[in-house]
């Protein structure tokens, strides 16, 4: 799984960084299952996926911020 730096959200609208937002809760959700199950190869991405929601969480929070 390929993580996206900051800057590139920051380049996109809120409703997509909210719809980005609920695909990775998903995909985090899925992972976590996966884990508990003992067929998730790699635990260290619940860590990943954890970031990047709070990666996204952060530019959403920054963005209203700003607009208001």
């Amino acid at each position: 799984m390929k993580t996206k730096n900051a800057t590139d959200y920051r380049g996109l609208e809120v409703s997509t960084l909210r719809e980005k937002l609920v695909e990775a809760q998903d995909a985090l959700f899925q992972k976590k299952l996966q884990h508990s199950l003992g067929k998730l190869e790699n635990p260290a991405s619940l860590t990943l996926a954890r970031r990047e929601i709070a990666r996204i969480q952060t530019i959403i929070t920054e963005k209203a911020k700003v607009n208001g």
